[in-house]
């Protein structure tokens, strides 16, 4: 094994392969989506953009609680981990440019764009295929509702949170399975 390897594993097993973040990440997308659904757009809209920005924080609270163990602390990839996860907020403006002019129902087909290439270079972080499976389907989900079902505000959010969580329980049981047969 090389150390490249080594700390993937770490991180995919003591992650299990990012399920937490995605369990949050779902639920912040599908609280989001409830206040959309209810008229709270402007609501629906911050909370996804302020939320967004606690979500690592919350998912390692979260890892903590469920007893995942930490990271060994010659792992290097949280560094590129930080990287990655600043090109969402630097990213934004696409997402408020695609709203001008009223247009608030692309507002998470917009986002969903933005998070499936959010997600693509965590194959690497991971080490899991799996993440290139996630990015493509977040950008389809974008470009459909962007493009042909523009009508709801809420839709599209309710189905990256569903797809989010759906995901987590796949990458969980993956790397569960890979820790049982390396035993």
């Amino acid at each position: 094994m090389t150390d490249s390897y080594d700390q993937h594993s770490d991180y995919r097993h003591c992650s299990r392969g990012g399920a937490v973040y995605l369990v949050v990440e779902g639920l912040l997308w599908l609280s989001s989506a409830t206040l959309g659904l209810l008229g709270q757009t402007t609501f629906a809209i911050l909370l996804l953009i302020i939320g967004g920005m606690l979500i690592h924080p919350v998912s390692v609270v979260g890892s903590r609680l469920v007893g995942l163990p930490q990271l060994s602390e010659t792992n290097r990839l949280p560094i590129l981990n930080t990287w990655l996860a600043l090109m969402v907020p630097l990213a934004l403006p696409l997402v408020y440019m695609t709203m001008a002019g009223g247009r608030t129902n692309l507002f998470y087909p917009a986002f969903a764009v933005l998070i499936g290439a959010h997600w693509l270079p965590f194959v690497y972080v991971y080490a899991m295929r799996s993440f290139a499976v996630f990015a493509g389907v977040f950008v389809l989900i974008g470009v459909v509702f962007g493009i042909y079902l523009t009508e709801s505000f809420a839709a599209c959010g309710f189905v990256v949170a569903g797809v989010l969580l759906v995901f987590a329980a796949i990458n969980s049981l993956l790397v569960r399975r890979e820790l049982q047969v390396g035993k």
